[in-house]
């Protein structure tokens, strides 16, 4: 895992659903965020996909969804696994914002 000063943006404990696709096998997943930033994620997954995969993500809160893509940086089936975010649409990323606005628990 990173050090806490090392990310860009702080995280927030902030659960919304998510879906994962593994760009690569397609194999998906379907779980909760434990955490969220602009720039990523944090994922509880039980089975999570190895470091370096190329995932397409849809996230899921009250009645929005946001798609992005990312790479898995770490995953463990003890630490579920941790998203960064590679593209996120405009229109998503103020969808992102406003959603991380309404949340006010730093990690």
């Amino acid at each position: 895992m990173e050090p806490k000063d090392a990310r860009r943006a702080p995280r927030q404990s902030f659960e919304v659903d998510v879906e994962i696709a593994n760009v690569e096998s397609g194999i998906r997943i379907r779980d909760r965020t434990r955490d969220l930033n602009l720039y990523g994620c944090g994922v509880r997954a039980s089975e999570p996909f190895a470091s370096g995969t190329r995932v397409l993500l849809k996230l899921t809160y009250a009645d929005e969804k946001i798609t992005a893509t990312g790479r898995v940086i770490y995953g463990g089936a003890d630490l579920g696994m941790g998203i960064a975010f590679t593209a996120v649409e405009p229109e998503d990323q103020r969808v992102l914002e406003r959603w991380l606005s309404q949340s006010s628990t730093p990690l």
